[in-house]
């Protein structure tokens, strides 16, 4: 997670990473005279719970110390901190998330259920605007509020000049193809710079707005694999009377229709893979932990969050077990609420998970999996 790896793909090493963990989910919410008092008292509220709960001082003060007012969002929004033999390893505002009581939590075993929960389908996305003297892209999470890396494209401002400047003779063709040059130039860098973006962070979205032109010189240089995940808006955003909050929403639109794809996609696989005597989804709590320890789910979807049970985590695989089994004692390390050790076993055996929306998974059950090949007969049982 700490790649935002987000619910396609869950950043194992985390869980990997030795010494205890702490992590806090806090309201920092503004707006009213209590609500900053609240925060306000947050550091010290904090550093008590944590050292009732035997935590290291350097693990105390390296969390306390980013408990910070989220300035700059909406009410109501949420912190969430992890921190690890005194390394503040996550710290992310979760705009539109409310708090009602502080979860500060501390083990061998970071608890993130709440920041998977709060990032539900989230995914990398660029947004990129054009100009025929350059561009930027940015790049963002369709679940986390803010840019986390930003990518500009300046031309030479002499250059252009120089290729226009003599009065009325700009539409002669040697003027005019040295002026296209420098737009085609600038174009292809910009065009570089999202291949490039989009290849480190596996995005599944690109937006690109801008001047109409230099959009489509932009457009026609990008990789083929990302020509088919751009969508264009008919908006040129460099200029000065642009509408800001207009382009944010067209931008949101697009994002809100990978999400939606996405739930439809998964809806449908379950659906295809229920009755008709297949095996290759898991039904129930009880056969998505049986499949998890056999390295089997490709994708756990949680509709219900399993707060009623436990299970046992262990240090080695099958990395679970139910509380009834007796095996594997060598490899216990203790047993926590069912949503924590499930999550860290999704992790661990490079599966996903998604949490859903009611009516998704068949039956009424809260919990399901799509497996990687059919249980066998003993699997099931």
């Amino acid at each position: 997670m700490a790649s935002r790896a987000g619910s396609t793909g869950i950043d194992a090493t985390l869980y990997r990473r030795e010494g205890q963990w702490c992590t806090a989910l806090v309201d920092v919410s503004l707006g009213t005279t209590a609500a900053q008092e609240a925060v306000d008292a947050l550091p010290e509220k904090v550093r008590k719970i944590l050292g009732s709960q035997q935590a290291s001082e350097a693990d105390i003060l390296a969390l306390t110390e980013v408990l910070v007012p989220a300035a700059g969002h909406a009410s109501p929004v949420a912190r969430f901190v992890a921190v690890n033999n005194g390394e503040v390893v996550l710290d992310e505002v979760i705009s539109g998330l409310q708090v009602q009581t502080s979860d500060i939590d501390c083990g061998p075993f970071p608890n993130l259920v709440a920041l998977a929960r709060a990032r539900g389908g989230q995914f990398p996305y660029l947004v990129a605007e054009a100009s025929k003297d350059g561009g930027e892209v940015r790049l963002y999470h369709s679940s986390v509020k803010g840019s986390e890396e930003s990518r500009g494209v300046t031309g030479d401002p002499e250059e252009a000049h120089h290729a226009r400047k003599v009065p009325g003779r700009y539409d002669e063709p040697k003027n005019q193809s040295s002026t296209e040059e420098i737009w085609r130039r600038n174009a292809e860098d910009l065009a570089q710079q999202i291949d490039e973006l989009a290849r480190d962070h596996r995005v599944r979205l690109i937006v690109l707005a801008g001047d109409i032109k230099a959009r489509e010189l932009v457009a026609s240089k990008l990789g083929a694999a990302n020509k088919p995940i751009t969508s264009i808006l008919e908006q040129h955003t460099r200029t000065g009377g642009a509408d800001q909050r207009a382009f944010a929403q067209a931008v949101q639109e697009k994002v809100d229709e990978v999400l939606g794809r996405d739930l439809q996609e998964l809806s449908a696989r379950v659906s295809n893979r229920s009755g008709n005597g297949r095996t290759d989804l898991a039904l129930g709590f009880e056969s998505v932990v049986a499949a998890l320890q056999q390295a089997q789910v490709e994708t756990v979807l949680v509709s219900e969050y399993q707060d009623d049970q436990t299970l046992i985590a262990l240090n080695a695989d099958p990395w679970l077990l139910s509380e009834e089994a007796e095996d594997h004692a060598d490899l216990v390390i203790g047993s926590w609420p069912a949503p924590e050790v499930l999550l860290r076993a999704t992790a661990l055996t490079d599966a996903s998970i998604r949490y859903v929306p009611a009516g998704v998974l068949p039956g009424g059950v809260g919990i399901a999996a799509l497996l990687r090949w059919p249980q066998t007969a003993e699997t099931s049982a």
